[in-house]
């Protein structure tokens, strides 16, 4: 028994990462699906006590006294952290004017904390498993409301009340809880499905119970309803949240068990919070193992996702570290090298890049841009972690994000890290995730060919082999991005799939099948990817056989030219019989390409500024070059910057006609740069060519890269 009970805490330590854990799990979650419902019902004042660590309260009065005597993190928040975005948010929450994920919520009298995106329906009030959230397709998108419900407007008007002391921000936050609770029995309706979006909510009046106590308009009776509320989401939480690796839950399973956690460790004096913290961590410790690659990228290579995964992990890092509980060191590891990723993809706009799916949400509840919410991340990383690079990313300032987190002590372990000026590795190749980038000055490159681990994933893009351009700042080549997870007019399916990025389809076809909304027909098959960095240029290689129905393989050679600065793009297809090629150049919103004669096009920015040339050789004078418009007929020219969103960009389709047979292969090259360059483009022998003065060899793997004056010729 002492043996099984020794194993049984490694694996919740996660250090038992192994079937043994899976096994247990497995045992939990099936026999978990035999229990009873939880109680549909607030839970009275009655039974909330009975829950409440025994003999230790005497009543409800006293059990509010000592919470509220439990100190916070910070002792002060100072009034010059509290932007006037936070209160201008603050002010439109009074009105009860909400902006959620492209959607727009105006209540005139109470809110409708169930209103679908089109029309005035509303969601049924259905048990939460029976509520059929996924074919009531009259009611649009689902995630506008959960956003809603996530409640992240209550840290605003708790900060707007204790800069300027005005106790409408307390009337309207005390108005919104009491709705919510009255209209969101637990255990009923969609604000009970998604455990993600309960721990959300939950964090969101963690923060507000904090941040308002001395409050006159935070009554007890208010006060009162909040925790029996968060007891029961919690509770709801702690019972359903399951172990399914490999099987689904995409980015929530980190995120969920990281946020329960979260919530065990801020409230003691629950009985369940041990059990549960014991629980939460047993899933997400092992979660790493399946989860996270040992380079940092989390499986669905969505840098959006990534830092919601991120931040669920640091705001639980943060509070285990003020405990001084204990946290184990590959995990603590990992969460440095996820923060790291983040910080070296940043773009010249300082937002991440828009590749596979991402809606958008954020875990810290403040109105903050990506870019505030990365330089608030990493801040509170270079204090937890004494790291000066991070400290470098964040303008030397400590944010409240990070106060929020770390208080006081953690603005001075800030202050005393050591200072450097940014500085990004010229080359970075994340080889579990094949994501490449380059960066120089303001340019930036990004080469995707991340395989697709889990059968049909979800959040998954058809776009292997597809890149990413900034040149001089301003982007160049974009992702299609995810618009909304569910749409009427068909976005969704076209913006993942092969032509809404660039990369090339074959016979029309993509690289896999969009079904549904989330599934695949058939999931991409991504080969290795390699790199190489020389002094004036870098290298990148990477092929997939997703088309080998069709007996086709397509490898795309990258080379970033340093001196040039440029990008030649060279695809290769090897094969059997004819087919026809469509390669995509998807331009930013707002960019025009004329046409400059030669195979070759000019990009010009909206206010007619010169942002690059494109050239193309190895054509015949059968290819055809074509600009197109976003319009019904061409969806794939659809840009989406954020969820939501979506706004009309322009194409450039190279179109031509492959004939392959073994030892006879398709090539084209593509050139980028940023002003007209005398380029030659000539071949050498099969799959060897020469551009300028460089010689670049496909006959290796990977492609070999020298200079003219270097082979002696």
């Amino acid at each position: 028994m002492k043996k099984f009970q020794k194993l049984y805490d490694e694996i919740q330590q996660g250090e038992r990462a192994d079937i043994v854990s899976r096994l247990l799990h497995s045992v939990a979650t099936a026999l978990g699906s035999f229990r009873h419902r939880l109680p549909a019902a607030e839970p009275t004042v009655e039974e909330f006590m009975e829950n409440l660590e025994p003999g230790h309260f005497e009543s409800m009065e006293h059990f509010l006294t000592e919470h509220a005597a439990r100190p916070a993190v910070w002792t002060e928040v100072p009034a010059e952290m509290v932007s006037p975005a936070i209160v201008t948010a603050a002010d439109h929450a009074v009105l009860r004017h909400f902006s959620c994920l492209g959607a727009t919520f105006h209540f005139d009298g109470d809110i409708d904390w169930h209103r679908g995106l089109n029309g005035d329906a509303s969601w049924p009030r259905l048990h939460w498993s029976e509520v059929p959230f996924g074919r009531i397709s009259q009611l649009g998108d689902i995630k506008p409301c959960w956003e809603l419900n996530r409640h992240q407007f209550f840290v605003p008007l708790a900060l707007a009340w204790r800069l300027t002391g005005d106790e409408k921000y307390v009337e309207a936050f005390t108005g919104f809880l009491n709705s919510w609770c009255d209209q969101n029995v637990p255990e009923t309706g969609i604000n009970y499905i998604s455990g993600y979006e309960i721990g959300l909510r939950c964090v969101s009046w963690i923060f507000a119970d904090r941040l308002l106590r001395g409050a006159k308009g935070y009554d007890d009776d208010t006060r009162s309803r909040l925790h029996r509320n968060l007891f029961a989401q919690a509770r709801h939480m702690a019972e359903y949240i399951t172990y399914k690796g490999r099987t689904g839950y995409n980015n929530l399973l980190i995120s969920e068990s990281a946020v329960l956690a979260y919530i065990a460790l801020s409230c003691p004096e629950w009985e369940e919070s041990e059990k549960w913290l014991e629980r939460a961590l047993g899933v997400l410790w092992p979660a790493f193992d399946d989860q996270i690659y040992p380079d940092g990228m989390h499986f669905e290579c969505s840098f959006g996702y990534q830092l919601q995964v991120t931040e669920c992990l640091v705001l639980l890092l943060a509070e285990l570290r003020r405990q001084r509980r204990p946290i184990p060191a590959k995990i603590y590891t990992m969460v440095e090298k996820m923060v790291t990723v983040l910080r070296v993809a940043r773009q010249p706009d300082g937002e991440l890049p828009n590749i596979n799916d991402t809606d958008g949400g954020c875990v810290v509840p403040l109105p903050l841009p990506t870019t505030g919410r990365l330089e608030g991340l990493l801040a509170t990383m270079a204090a937890l972690y004494d790291r000066p690079d991070f400290k470098s990313s964040t303008k030397g300032e400590f944010p409240l994000y990070a106060h929020l987190l770390l208080g006081e002590k953690g603005a001075e372990n800030f202050r005393l890290v050591a200072s450097y000026r940014e500085d990004f590795p010229r080359m970075t190749h994340l080889l579990h995730s094949h994501i490449a980038m380059v960066r120089r000055d303001k340019d930036f490159l990004l080469f995707k060919n991340n395989p697709d681990p889990f059968p049909r994933s979800g959040h998954n893009h058809a776009d292997l082999l597809s890149c990413l351009l900034f040149l001089d700042g301003r982007p160049v080549l974009c992702d299609s991005g995810t618009y909304r997870f569910a749409d009427a007019k068909g976005y969704r399916n076209v913006l993942r799939g092969t032509s809404a990025h660039n990369t090339l389809t074959v016979d029309k076809q993509g690289q896999a099948v969009p079904k549904r909304h989330f599934d695949w027909a058939g999931p991409t098959s991504a080969g290795e990817t390699y790199g190489q960095s020389s002094e004036n240029a870098i290298l990148f290689d990477g092929r997939h056989e997703s088309y080998h129905a069709l007996s086709v393989t397509h490898r795309r050679v990258l080379v970033w030219l340093r001196r040039e600065e440029a990008l030649l793009v060279i695809d290769q297809l090897d094969g059997n019989d004819t087919h026809i090629i469509d390669q995509f150049w998807h331009f930013a919103p707002g960019a025009r390409a004329a046409d400059s004669g030669k195979n070759s096009f000019s990009l010009t920015t909206q206010d007619d500024q010169p942002l690059a040339e494109i050239m193309f050789f190895r054509n015949d004078e059968r290819d055809a070059l074509e600009v197109i418009a976003a319009s019904d007929i061409n969806k794939n020219c659809y840009r989406s910057r954020k969820y939501g969103e979506i706004e009309p960009a322009t194409a450039l389709v190279h179109r031509w006609t492959a004939t392959l047979e073994p030892g006879k292969a398709s090539h084209r090259a593509t050139l980028i740069s940023k002003r007209p360059l005398a380029a030659a483009f000539t071949d050498v022998r099969h799959a060897e060519f020469r551009f300028n003065e460089w010689n670049i060899d496909l006959n290796q793997t990977p492609a070999a890269l020298t200079r003219v004056e270097e082979t002696g010729e």
